[in-house]
């Protein structure tokens, strides 16, 4: 796992070394263990790159350029089937001087060009520069587990795995891109390709770059699609059991200590007792869960219970973090406005994680892979409703809606919420089980002055398109897969890849192995829903393996007590920030509508924790910004 920053310039330019090893500084968290860099014959090149060692420890070293010096690579993530590519190449003619992954990306390259991602089993992203043609070719994985960012200049193109190199480039224009504002007040966070700055882009999942003597169109390499749907329950239970298996096993090769990231759900739980079962009665597998002290989310006891089952060495978090540095600590990590709260206990748990190990799996993907959210049984309600059910739910809502407390975790809420949005298309529906600002309500948060530069339905029209754009006919499918492609790489993965590599820590997703992900979205909705659980296809794959209890606990995910922060620690900050004359002077924002948010989540006449948690963020990452 590593880090790396470079320049490729077109040919009446060169390429600046010492510039580019300073923006590669900017990214030492992501490889503390050993730092390289590399500048072309024809200065056409720099690249810098910090190296975490975990494959090949004493080899492997980056950048690194073929035997001829044609080729020269950097590489961020790890290829899972490298040593089955390894003996393929070597079979036909190529010579190995190391033991490690990166040096088959040269190989496959000279051998396949753009043609070698479809070989790769992996989370990467890496550049490779090609003396002989005068060319770059960048490339992220399928999933998007490895994040690559770039800035297309006049005379070159400067890339790194993350945008706070970019940003120490003099010349890259880090004006606030407006648009890419009302995208995150929309879902949450900044999707690919688009970025928050003006100057700055993103390399979607599944693309790739060839750059010679201009800047191209990035091009598509894989699509998120079903494979072939088994035939039957018992042969969808062997096919899942099978590849989610072998996926994880894959997983599990380095030359550093392992372990595993155990929630009280149901994917970490089953990686958890494949990694147990390969280790033997010997144990030995860490696990670490981190919790806080309230009940409603604190998991700690379910992944206990998983873990003494397993035999593993389990070690306990208790999160009690210090609410009013979170976002300041948030930002910081962070580049972009983040507004997945979740992203604190992340980083607790990976830094207490990395005291024990360098590599840790989790169960990323599962929800995305085998429909385990909430949102998913509600499309699947939703596409088979029939009138009577329809009118019955509406009435029961509207009657519900005088007594069901403001609380967004509230299962009464959630029904009214679900209700709410049965009278539109499916598309619409979905975005309103995703969003945290609707297209309409954007008008009475934004000032005039903001409104007339965008177009504050644009992040919902490409939400639809996005959702609609598919022949899948079943609307779970449609929402795995706009997950898949959204939520996923833009959050999640977000998430975990920069909490993790802030402590240095690698993880690693057995369930977005591209060939499960295939599968999920090919097993009908009878196989991954039933009655009022997601996944069940998974726990009828794994019940043998794990109590019976790990199946049955109901969906929590790893929330924070958001609402009491907003209404107790961090109220003053809250204030202090959102009503800050300072931002109103930026001219964004209608403050009436920010003291109104403030006041109705105070009184608990709404619950507006995640727009409010979103706001803040914003607003103290605008504050870093000059104004």
């Amino acid at each position: 796992m590593c880090g790396f920053a470079g320049e490729f310039c077109y040919p009446a330019a060169r390429a600046d070394l010492e510039l580019t090893r300073n923006m590669g500084g900017h990214l030492r968290h992501r490889g503390p263990d050993e730092t390289g860099s590399f500048l072309s014959h024809d200065n056409r090149c720099a690249l810098a790159v910090h190296r975490l060692s975990v494959i090949d420890i004493a080899e492997s070293h980056q950048p690194m350029s073929s035997d001829d010096g044609h080729l020269t690579v950097a590489f961020n993530g790890e290829i899972y089937n490298f040593q089955q590519l390894r003996r393929d190449l070597t079979a036909d003619g190529a010579s190995f001087h190391t033991q490690g992954d990166t040096e088959i990306l040269l190989h496959l390259y000279r051998r396949h060009g753009p043609g070698m991602l479809t070989f790769l089993d992996g989370m990467f992203a890496f550049a490779i520069y090609d003396r002989a043609a005068g060319s770059l070719f960048l490339a992220r994985d399928r999933l998007g587990q490895k994040p690559l960012w770039y800035a297309p200049l006049d005379d070159r193109i400067v890339f790194a795995s993350e945008a706070k190199a970019l940003l120490a480039h003099p010349r890259v224009d880090t004006a606030v891109e407006e648009a890419s504002l009302s995208l995150y007040l929309t879902i949450g966070y900044v999707s690919s390709p688009a970025s928050v700055w003006r100057g700055i882009r993103k390399l979607s999942p599944a693309h790739f770059l060839m750059v010679s003597d201009y800047f191209p169109s990035p091009q598509g390499y894989w699509q998120v699609a079903p494979g072939a749907s088994p035939v039957n329950h018992d042969d969808a239970v062997d096919a899942v059991r099978k590849a989610v298996t072998s996926a994880v096993q894959s997983h599990m090769i380095a030359d550093v200590p392992l372990g595993v990231l155990l929630s009280g759900g149901v994917d970490s739980a089953i990686i958890t007792a494949i990694m147990s079962h390969a280790a033997g009665r010997t144990g030995g597998l860490k696990t670490f869960t981190a919790g806080f002290d309230s009940a409603v989310f604190d998991e700690r006891r379910a992944a206990r219970r998983v873990a003494a089952h397993c035999n593993t060495d389990h070690t306990e978090l208790s999160v009690r973090p210090d609410v009013t540095d979170a976002v300041d600590t948030i930002i910081a990590q962070y580049d972009e406005p983040f507004a997945d709260s979740s992203a604190l206990p992340t980083y607790l748990i990976c830094r207490e994680a990395r005291r024990h190990v360098t590599v840790a799996l989790v169960g990323d993907g599962g929800d995305e892979v085998f429909a385990g959210y909430d949102r998913h049984r509600a499309m699947h309600l939703a596409a088979a409703m029939r009138p009577g059910m329809y009118m019955a739910s509406r009435l029961a809502a509207a009657a519900l809606r005088l007594v069901a407390p403001h609380d967004e975790r509230n299962r009464l809420r959630r029904f009214i919420r679900f209700s709410d949005g049965l009278p539109y298309p499916f598309a619409k529906q979905y975005l309103m089980y995703r969003c945290l600002f609707r297209p309409q309500d954007l008008p009475r948060l934004l000032s005039d002055e903001f409104l007339a530069g965008i177009d504050p339905n644009a992040p919902a029209a490409w939400f639809y398109d996005l959702y609609e754009g598919t022949d899948l006919d079943s609307e779970v499918a449609r929402a795995q897969r706009h997950d898949l492609l959204t939520y996923l790489p833009n959050d999640l993965l977000v998430k975990t890849d920069t909490a993790s590599m802030a402590c240095s820590l690698e993880l690693r997703a057995p369930f977005l192995d591209h060939r499960l992900v295939s599968l999920g979205l090919s097993l009908p909705d009878g196989l991954k829903i039933r009655g009022r659980r997601g996944k069940a296809i998974l726990r009828d794959a794994f019940a043998d393996m794990l109590p019976t209890d790990v199946f049955r606990r109901p969906k929590r995910g790893f929330a924070v007590p958001l609402g009491n922060w907003l209404r107790n620690e961090l109220l003053d900050d809250l204030k202090e920030t959102l009503l800050d004359p300072a931002l109103a002077a930026r001219g964004i924002f209608r403050p009436e509508a920010l003291a109104g948010l403030i006041n109705d989540h105070v009184t608990r006449r709404g619950d507006h924790s995640h727009r409010l948690w979103a706001l803040l963020v914003l607003a103290r990452w605008l504050g870093r910004r000059s104004v």
